[in-house]
């Protein structure tokens, strides 16, 4: 299993459309299903840094590389990414490597 964190920015003054977006009301539950049909689980997002525009996410997957080419054919992402990857400066699609993951140098079990 691999474990994938990743930093995103979001564009100043798209944070609270962001939020809005990501919160659980608004969350589309077929982008859930796709992620979930990708293999991501444990999928969690946090924000925070100056001014709240700071995205860390962290999910785990089987692979990436499999996962990078479902959702590159998922109709649901790309709809998806066109209403979040228009609210960041990085980032905004797990699918088209506008994200870029983090190395991982430590892990304490």
């Amino acid at each position: 299993m691999e474990r994938v964190v990743f930093l995103q920015w979001i564009k100043d003054g798209c944070q609270e459309a962001y939020v809005k977006a990501h919160s659980p009301e608004n969350l589309w539950p077929s982008i859930i299903a796709e992620c979930q049909a990708a293999g991501m689980h444990n999928y969690t997002g946090y924000i925070g840094g100056p001014d709240n525009r700071i995205v860390v996410g962290y999910f785990e997957v089987e692979s990436v590389e499999k996962m990078n080419e479902y959702l590159s054919k998922s109709e649901v992402n790309t709809e998806w990414s066109k209403i979040i990857t228009p609210l960041m400066e990085t980032g905004g699609d797990v699918a088209n490597g506008s994200m870029e993951f983090m190395r991982p140098i430590w892990r304490i079990e």
